[in-house]
């Protein structure tokens, strides 16, 4: 638990440090209230509001990594805590009707961090989001993953016959042509007999980036086996290979 929160040591340091600073400042300028005169229903209310806060703070600093959204989270429960711990010190303590200051740390920073939780828990919304579409798309390549090549960031060659398929209906459709471009590595065997099937793999892996990286948006490569690899490339009119 201590080595979760540690990496927010500084901001709980702050956190107690203001909180400490509040109730000597309302020891030294109020005067304890007897037992008699609390209201424990606003003890309750005000109290256990401070603690569900710090509550969440924690859980929140603990649940989440270092960086601008937990930032943002931490810092508007933060503010939210203080603002109830102010409150319901008066709850203890008497200050006399001249000191004002108390209303401004009671009501000050629970609107700022009430901002602050909103921007964290937007921005919070936002990263659930894309790791929802992130595992989402995980899961359909997991369901699909026997069209996938396993050495290579490529499809397979059932993935190539079906999207052949489509990408023939697409051209009659759309009268465009369609390309279909065989590749192999020269002497490939050589690499794995001399260096070994792991540099062989390497070369494999290095030729499938570079290649990606010369094709466009729409092109398709895959890798049939071994050596040997297939592009297809929909769209291929004078006009399409001039651009």
């Amino acid at each position: 638990m201590f080595s979760v929160l540690k990496p927010h040591r500084w901001k709980l340091a702050l956190l107690l440090i203001a909180a400490n600073l509040g109730l000597l400042l309302h020891l030294a300028c109020g005067e304890l209230k007897s037992v008699s005169e609390w209201v424990w229903l606003d003890i309750v209310g005000e109290g256990g509001s401070a603690l569900l806060a710090l509550i969440w703070l924690g859980l929140v600093l603990k649940s989440r990594p270092a960086g601008r959204v937990t930032q943002y989270l931490a810092l508007g429960l933060s503010c939210i805590f203080f603002s109830w711990w102010i409150d319901s010190l008066d709850e203890f303590i008497r200050l006399p009707d001249s000191v004002s200051w108390d209303h401004w740390l009671e009501s000050g920073p629970m609107p700022v961090g009430m901002i602050l939780l909103t921007i964290g828990i937007y921005h919070w919304h936002h990263e659930q989001l894309a790791i929802s579409a992130q595992m989402e798309k995980r899961e359909r390549l997991f369901r699909e993953h026997r069209l996938f090549d396993k050495l290579t960031p490529l499809a397979g060659a059932d993935y190539l016959k079906r999207q052949l398929a489509d990408s023939l209906r697409d051209s009659q459709a759309q009268q465009q042509p369609l390309s279909l471009l065989a590749l192999d590595l020269d002497n490939f065997a050589t690499i794995n007999q001399v260096y070994g099937h792991a540099e062989g793999d390497a070369v494999l892996q290095a030729v499938s980036h570079m290649l990606l990286l010369n094709l466009r948006r729409q092109d398709l490569l895959c890798r049939l086996a071994g050596d040997r690899f297939v592009v297809l490339l929909p769209n291929t009119g004078e006009r399409q290979a001039q651009g």
